[in-house]
């Protein structure tokens, strides 16, 4: 949703706030295109210009707000490397009930793919490069999926000291399978 003008930005935000509301309450099947438009105020060539289906709307706002978090963190002057978690879980419980739709649709593959894609996972990459992105977000995902299962009960502070704690755990089990008696 980047490079828009207004009016298309108001219709893919206006179809992707009314898509959640109404996937709070029914199924993604349920939903006719028609209800959909209507409901949002949005003509139904309004909608085909920017969407094939509605998955596409789903897909297209996790883009938008995995890249809205990103500039928002790097036009933070004082963000650390090491704020990056804190930043994204955050991110995600300000956007909770999209992330909530998404898991409850059983979508949260978008949130994969969209994290794929803000950190660059190309065909391109070399191997090392691609596996260490992709292990850095499925690995993400999956706790935030985890997360979002559990109804999101620790804070997004409280969330990051626990993966701290994870990777602590792992380092230094790693170092005890490699140290030679």
């Amino acid at each position: 949703m980047e490079n828009k003008t207004n009016k298309e930005y108001y219709v893919e935000q206006q179809l992707a706030k009314t898509l959640i509301e109404l996937l709070n309450v029914t199924s993604l099947d349920e939903i006719s295109i028609r209800s959909l438009c209507e409901k949002a105020g949005v003509g139904r060539a309004s909608f085909y210009r920017h969407f094939h289906n509605k998955e596409e709307i789903l897909e297209s706002h996790a883009q938008f707000l995995i890249q809205q978090w990103a500039k928002e963190l790097e036009a933070n002057p004082t963000a650390k490397p090491w704020d990056v978690f804190t930043s994204l879980f955050a991110h995600m419980k300000k956007h909770q009930d999209f992330y909530e739709v998404l898991h409850k649709t059983g979508r949260d593959t978008v949130l994969r793919q969209s994290l794929r894609k803000k950190i660059g996972v190309t065909k391109e990459l070399s191997n090392l490069d691609a596996y260490q992105k992709v292990f850095f977000a499925d690995g993400v995902s999956g706790w935030i999926e985890e997360w979002i299962e559990r109804g999101m009960q620790e804070t997004p502070e409280e969330l990051n000291e626990l993966l701290c704690q994870y990777f602590n755990n792992v380092l230094s089990s790693l170092g005890r399978i490699f140290t030679h008696d």
